[in-house]
């Protein structure tokens, strides 16, 4: 085969490969006495990530969901009504056995939609699912409320199965769990990342949850685009955009339903934020400490203080910084212009090349791009701030906050240093 041909199989091969079953999520959720979380990660091709808030009527609680804009409308995903109920799916190998042998009834739309709807509790849900036959079992869900109750639902051989939480958590990811000794679907890489963190976790919070999600997040043709971290007794999500764990959207449910409804894109909602000095755990030299990060947000807060919390702390400053625009000629585009220009001088048959490369380049300018899944490259600017008469052998923590727009604001990870005795 010439070189030629073999590169234009070998791209084909690659644009082929979104449609193959290579879709894959995360999904767990965790809890002890007082606290219970919930998190995700959604794999996937589709960069036209959305979140849905609808408020409560008199028939039916308050709600967010997660998900992608397709062609037809919107697709949620995943999400979380005002009682503390939360859902997640994951996609499983195609099935053709899939009927409805009990001639249960169904209903208009989603199940999944109308449990967040009308349900408050995991055995509010599983009964729903009792009763109604829903024809998407092409995946499974799990479910968790407030109370710590968690169920992963799956169809089993002529009917759903309802697998309930055994421990203080979890996990599901691209495999039946109602039959883990299948070996079409056993020893998943991700399922055991987040399995071993969960084990080890001395304490559970944001943090442990989070690094789980790192640990299991997706690179490639079907990355992570956006994770979650779900505080179902607070009523607090955690969202991050692109498989970066160190800048995150804080969402208040019940505030952001208070503004009625709202359909929102999610990487509009992130500033490209980057902390650059001091470094973590950094010991400092002097009164005076310079803070230094980057972002694309017009204005920022920023917080130093000895309580790692923040509780009750007030900005020490607010910058207003110039804005800059996202470059328009995504990271992916450039990577397929600089391969192919170094074959075009290689290869003496360039038309069939040539004729690949502009199919690339097409696809790579679309909303859903086929080949490389990469995010959008955005034009930071410095920030930095001086921070002074601060105490002597003392630690503090500092975070930058981005004011977005609608009251949104994007924040940056905490870090700490500690001044020296000078």
């Amino acid at each position: 085969m010439s070189r030629s041909n073999t590169l234009l199989l070998l791209c084909g091969l690659l644009m082929a490969g979104p449609g193959m079953h290579m879709i894959a999520c995360s999904v767990f959720n965790a809890s002890r006495v007082d606290k219970v979380f919930a998190a995700t990660n959604k794999d996937w091709n589709n960069r036209e990530t959305r979140i849905l808030f609808i408020p409560a009527t008199p028939d039916k609680y308050g709600r967010v969901y997660f998900g992608y804009q397709l062609e037809v409308g919107f697709q949620n995903v995943g999400g979380m009504n005002n009682q503390g109920l939360w859902y997640d799916g994951a996609s499983l190998p195609a099935r053709s056995d899939i009927e409805n042998h009990y001639n249960k009834p169904r209903v208009k739309g989603e199940l999944c939609e109308k449990a967040l709807e009308e349900c408050a509790t995991v055995d509010e849900v599983i009964q729903l699912y009792k009763n109604y036959y829903t024809p998407h079992w092409q995946g499974h869900s799990m479910w968790a409320d407030r109370f710590g109750n968690s169920v992963i639902i799956e169809y089993g051989e002529k009917d759903v199965v309802f697998v309930r939480k055994e421990q203080g958590y979890q996990v599901m990811t691209n495999f039946y769990v109602s039959d883990p000794k299948n070996s079409r679907w056993y020893n998943c890489h991700r399922f055991n990342a987040i399995t071993e963190i969960l084990n080890k976790a001395v304490n559970l919070n944001v943090e442990v949850m989070t690094e789980a999600l790192d640990a299991s997040h997706k690179e490639g043709l079907t990355p992570t685009l956006f994770s979650n971290v779900y505080d179902l007794k607070k009523g607090e999500i955690h969202l991050y955009h692109f498989h970066c764990y160190d800048e995150f959207v804080r969402i208040d449910l019940a505030k952001e339903l208070g503004k009625g409804d709202q359909y929102l894109e999610i990487p509009r909602l992130f500033h490209g934020i980057s902390l650059k000095a001091p470094a973590s755990e950094q010991l400092v030299d002097g009164t005076n400490v310079e803070i230094e990060w980057r972002g694309v947000a017009a204005t920022y807060e920023l917080y130093c203080s000895t309580d790692r919390a923040f509780a009750d702390a007030e900005p020490v400053a607010v910058l207003n910084l110039p804005q800059s625009g996202s470059n328009l000629l995504g990271l992916s585009s450039l990577l397929i212009l600089l391969v192919v220009s170094g074959l075009l001088g290689r290869i003496k048959n360039r038309i069939p090349v040539m004729l690949l490369f502009g199919l690339l380049f097409l696809g790579g300018c679309s909303g859903c791009s086929k080949i490389f899944i990469l995010p959008q490259s955005l034009h930071t600017m410095d920030g930095s701030f001086i921070v002074k008469d601060l105490k002597p052998e003392t630690t503090y923590y500092w975070k930058v906050v981005a004011l977005g727009e609608n009251g949104i604001n994007s924040e940056s990870v905490t870090r700490a240093f500690t001044t020296t005795s000078y």
